[in-house]
């Protein structure tokens, strides 16, 4: 069959057509964006303060049942551990809870928008609740209010992170606030206990005073927890204990409606089950199934079903907690001081809890993971030393497991001299085997300032996934001359003795001492960057991401400044001076960043509690 062959003149046709029809569209194209950008001029609106939480890439749950079986590495008996339960002040063979309680993932451990517990859930893993839009990497003062102290105790102190939350529409009607702020739709509130024994409330966007401060009476440097479920209840350890009336000493957890701004109950007093006298709580609880935990300066840690009841309609709230119960241990060289060559007791870290299992350091040197449900140990890990800061779980979908991220202090000089090394590690949650670890040289300080790493890590997320990051203290310094060095370490002269830091001594080899942060490839332990200043850091870096993924590290130092840095390169974009000492952790709602200073070292500044813009 011929085929039809298509004369050139038709062709001309067919050009002058589509170059017709493509003109209309152009114009009408430019016409309608000319209008939809004037649309968009006449409706634009401020940026809201109110961040939306950042939505990560979902990933895969990991399997039920899984279950912790320790490695030989990390059986209790190379350590010549042992425990012991308590239930209802009797000492119990075994236990088994009456209800089963189990966390869910650290997305699940809240609804409520906000920072409600140090490291924001039960992970630990976030200090910054949304997004920041960071334009122009700048940091600006937007508030800030002067506090006090109990004798040398000035500011607040370690871990001292705030809490900031987003009332939940149905509570904020009952709070015991101010009648503007109850009527006040997306009233957001800073929470923050400090160590001069008072509670402050205050509006976040303001920095208006919401309430009357609480007036504990006791020194807080801890970090407290409200209910994961957004009643109005607030939980918060004393720091430094007291002596009550038959010259014990005691501490307490306190509990506190605010709704009537009134104590509801506490926990503690003088805990004959501890092995150590001091009574004291650090580290910040976790609520799990209406079940508060907790672990004590004394070694204890702590469980207690609470049977709380609230009622929005009739702002009826109350807790009816049962009897503790507890769980202590002993191991190998430990003893109820830190005599020398000694461990010895004490749970500063905040526990961390994936499902039935906690997991934390103690100032023994050693990571336990205790399973709730039986209050029996699973496992125990060596830190080296004394180990404060807060273990940070990463779930890891490819393997099937958990990751634990914990750190080190110096307390022994086991290089000599008065250094050691602090110890940055990374298990695995599951059996406690090591994954990976570095260590790094550090001055051993004194009593009250030892060198290493007191603050928490943190995970990356977004463009920063891949990576873990540390903050150290009175670290010797690379390639710096062998001298003492000038920064934070030095700037305590005019405060009480707690504050001084460990002189120089007159040793073969003086390293110059200072802070340093390091960011880690979190699956192979590589050193990806470090940054080290004179200045030292006790306060736990904070990670905060754009709407893109895009994260930011912000750190405070013991010379009072607040430093943003790009997460990925280390590059610096701004500084602020807060004007004295930080020894405590931010915590970020979209781009407000809220932390208290020592009013001690650095310019000279007084306590206060500031509120820092990110721009």
């Amino acid at each position: 069959m011929a085929k039809r062959r298509v004369q050139p003149k038709f062709f001309l046709f067919l050009t002058i057509l589509a170059a017709l029809v493509g003109g209309v569209i152009l114009v009408a194209g430019r016409l309608s964006g000319e209008r939809h950008d004037e649309a968009a001029a006449a409706t634009a609106t401020p940026v809201p303060t109110a961040p939306s939480a950042a939505t990560p890439t979902p990933a895969p749950p990991l399997p039920e049942g899984l279950s912790v079986s320790a490695s030989g590495e990390a059986n209790p008996s190379l350590f010549g551990f042992s425990y012991s339960i308590a239930v209802k002040r009797e000492e119990a063979a075994s236990y088994t809870r009456e209800s089963p309680i189990s966390f869910g993932d650290d997305k699940a451990y809240t609804d409520v928008e906000g920072i409600l517990t140090f490291g924001g859930n039960n992970y630990r893993n976030s200090f910054s609740y949304g997004t920041a839009a960071v334009a122009q990497g700048t940091l600006r003062e937007a508030w800030a209010k002067d506090i006090g102290g109990i004798d040398s105790w000035t500011g607040t102190g370690w871990t001292g992170q705030p809490l900031i939350v987003r009332w939940p529409d149905e509570v904020r009607p009952l709070l015991g606030v101010g009648e503007a702020f109850r009527a006040k739709e997306g009233f957001t509130e800073v929470i923050y206990p400090a160590m001069d024994g008072k509670i402050y409330f205050f509006e976040l966007e303001t920095g208006a005073e919401t309430r009357s401060p609480i007036n504990v009476g006791v020194v807080m440097k801890s970090t407290p927890c409200l209910d994961p479920r957004g009643y109005p209840i607030l939980y918060v350890g004393q720091s430094i204990q007291s002596v009550n009336e038959r010259n014990l000493p005691v501490g307490y957890i306190y509990a506190y409606s605010l709704i009537s701004n009134t104590e509801l109950a506490r926990f503690g007093g003088h805990d004959y089950f501890s092995y150590r006298t001091w009574q004291a709580y650090d580290g910040s609880p976790l609520i799990v199934d209406d079940t508060l935990i907790y672990g004590g300066e004394n070694g204890v840690l702590y469980t207690t079903k609470l049977n709380t009841s609230f009622d929005p309609a009739t702002a009826a709230l109350s807790i009816e907690p049962e009897s503790l119960v507890k769980y202590n241990y002993t191991g190998t060289d430990y003893s109820e001081s830190d005599a020398a060559g000694k461990r010895w007791y004490g749970i500063e870290s905040s526990v961390a809890g994936f499902r039935n299992y906690v997991y934390f350091t103690d100032n023994g040197g050693r990571l336990q993971c205790v399973d709730l449900n039986a209050m029996s140990l699973q496992f125990v890990a060596d830190m080296g030393e004394d180990a404060d800061a807060t273990v940070v779980i990463d779930e890891s979908y490819e393997n099937n497991t958990i990751y634990l991220y914990a750190a080190s202090q110096v307390r022994t000089p086991a290089l000599g001299g008065d250094y050691g090394y602090s110890y940055h590690r990374c298990y695995d949650g599951l059996t406690g085997a090591l994954r990976w670890e570095e260590k790094w040289i550090a001055s051993t300080g004194d009593e009250n300032n030892s060198g290493g790493t007191l603050a928490t890590p943190q995970v990356g997320r977004g463009n920063v996934s891949h990576l873990v990051f540390y903050s150290m203290n009175l670290t010797a310094l690379t390639g710096a001359s062998p001298q003492q060095a000038d920064g934070a370490q030095q700037e305590g002269e005019a405060g009480a003795a707690e504050d001084q830091p460990a002189p120089a001594q007159d040793n073969a080899q003086q390293y110059a001492l200072g802070g340093r942060i390091v960011a880690y490839n979190k699956l192979t332990g590589d050193v990806v960057w470090t940054i080290e200043q004179a200045a030292d850091y006790w306060s736990s870096p904070v990670l905060v991401y754009d709407e893109s993924g895009k994260g930011y590290l912000l750190q405070c130092d013991r010379s009072g400044y607040l430093k943003l840095y790009d997460a990925l390169t280390s590059a610096e974009l701004a500084s602020i001076d807060l004007g004295s000492r930080v020894d405590s952790t931010p915590a970020v709602f979209g781009n407000a960043l809220v932390v208290g200073t020592r009013g001690k070292g650095g310019a000279g500044g007084t306590a206060k509690i500031v509120c820092i813009t990110i721009g």
